[in-house]
């Protein structure tokens, strides 16, 4: 009877709809990180804590690059590091030794105006260990992913003059894989699964093309031309499943657009018609920032013309690929931003650089309403990320209980005996699409939506 009255509330959930409210409150006080402009951040549990660690560079206006550890609540503390001073770069925190912490590539150009790309290996404890590798230097251009299925996370690697895979030996170490077929440009990177077949595609972007290259599983590409992409340099592309059909879609930003690509699910990409604003000089983001399943936009960046044209966008996606502005969030540009949970409260929080009004955190105030009254299923149930692609890191209230997983029809295909308040569950062996955690604390169930990406 139990498992029936669920599946209806599933259905429910599914048919009827939600309203969502998302906003977004300027912190005060801000927390203690550096006013800046015209760099980057990464995110990441570095010492092991539980919360969300950051990384972030930028001019101020010299070059810096700051190391802030979170106390779980959002506030941030600056930390010593040995990492190159840059403004514009990139930085990604993934485990690249395979030891279950987070380590760092971090790229860029120094104030003696020298390019690096660098590997760091963190002992568990957020104290990193520069480990001795040959990359090409640059400013941008990588992305990491497992792309030959081996079990670790590889680059892939683009300059004007060198663009390939660099295989990880497991251990941090990266060599060229050899014979690509990748063109060289100075250009942007990114990672998707452009069919839903499991393994990593390559999308690169520079000197005015746009280029899609196809995996066969084992880190071996070829040209896609499946798709006619617009002969501009794009200054970003964002990956999501932005119509929660099961397959990842493209958000391009080049030229003063912001142009978004529809998979039909086989890597077939086909432009279709927003009202997304128009911007350059800037950053934009996906994100569930209501926790209703699907995937939110943030639009950082100047329109054309620019000061004092410069309007940061929120908007809601309200499915079928209709997103409706919401909320500004000041203006910016030669910007960056990043969206994570920095104050443990389970949504997803902004912080955004840029030149005009330099570094602001935005907390995540949102909430999330069903059409007759307030969803608590998810109350004291904390989550993330939502969507998720691997793992589920959980942090509940009780030690004991059990945890199971639905599809949308009802189906069972996960059950958990809980042990701890603070766990991560592995949703890899999941197909991609919408699940329904139930949640049994002691005779207490609690249920809430989240997609497999």
């Amino acid at each position: 009877m139990r498992q029936i009255l669920l599946i209806q509330t599933i259905i429910l959930i599914c048919t009827n709809g939600y309203t969502q409210t998302l906003n977004f409150t300027l912190a005060n006080p801000q927390p203690n990180i550096m006013e800046a402009y015209g760099g980057t951040f990464a995110s990441g549990d570095i010492d092991g804590d539980g919360d969300l660690d950051l990384l972030m560079t930028g001019i101020t206006p010299q070059i810096w690059t700051r190391l802030y550890i979170n106390d779980g609540t959002g506030n941030f503390t600056e930390v010593t590091h040995s990492f190159p001073r840059t403004g514009n770069g990139q930085a990604f925190f993934k485990d690249l030794d395979g030891d279950g912490d987070l380590d760092l590539f971090f790229s860029g150009q120094n104030e003696l105006e020298q390019k690096f790309a660098n590997i760091y290996r963190n002992d568990g404890l957020g104290n990193f260990t520069l480990v001795p590798n040959n990359l090409p230097v640059f400013i941008k251009g990588a992305a990491i992913a497992d792309v030959d299925n081996d079990g670790d996370l590889d680059l892939v690697i683009t300059t004007s003059t060198v663009a390939g895979i660099y295989l990880n030996n497991g251990n941090a170490v990266f060599t060229p894989q050899g014979n690509s077929v990748f063109t060289p440009v100075d250009g942007n990177v990114q990672i998707i699964d452009i069919e839903n077949d499991g393994d990593q595609d390559v999308i690169i972007s520079g000197s005015n093309t746009i280029k899609l290259y196809e995996n066969n599983g084992s880190g071996v590409f070829t040209l896609n031309t499946n798709t006619t992409f617009p002969a501009i340099t794009a200054e970003g592309i964002e990956v999501a499943d932005t119509d929660n059909d099961g397959d990842l879609d493209l958000l391009i930003n080049g030229n003063t657009q912001n142009l978004l690509y529809i998979n039909d699910g086989t890597g077939v990409f086909t432009p279709i018609t927003t009202n997304i604003q128009q911007t350059f000089a800037g950053k934009n983001a996906f994100a569930d920032l209501d926790n209703d399943g699907d995937q939110d936009l943030l639009i950082v960046g100047s329109q054309a013309g620019g000061l004092p044209n410069i309007f940061n966008k929120l908007y809601q996606n309200v499915g079928n690929n209709v997103f409706i502005e919401v909320q500004v969030l000041g203006g910016e540009y030669i910007a960056d931003c990043i969206i994570d949970d920095f104050n443990g409260d389970g949504l997803k929080d902004i912080i955004i650089q840029g030149f005009a009004d330099k570094t602001n955190v935005y907390w995540n105030t949102s909430t999330t309403l069903s059409v007759s009254e307030p969803i608590t299923s998810n109350q004291n149930m904390i989550f993330y990320p939502n969507p998720a692609k691997d793992f589920i890191h959980f942090k509940l209230n009780e030690e004991t209980g059990i945890i199971k997983l639905y599809t949308i029809l009802g189906q069972v295909v996960l059950t958990k005996q809980i042990k701890s308040k603070e766990f991560v569950l592995d949703i890899s062996n999941l197909t991609n699409g919408t699940y329904i955690i139930e949640l049994n604390e002691n005779g207490n169930l609690k249920t809430a939506k989240f997609s497999k990406l």
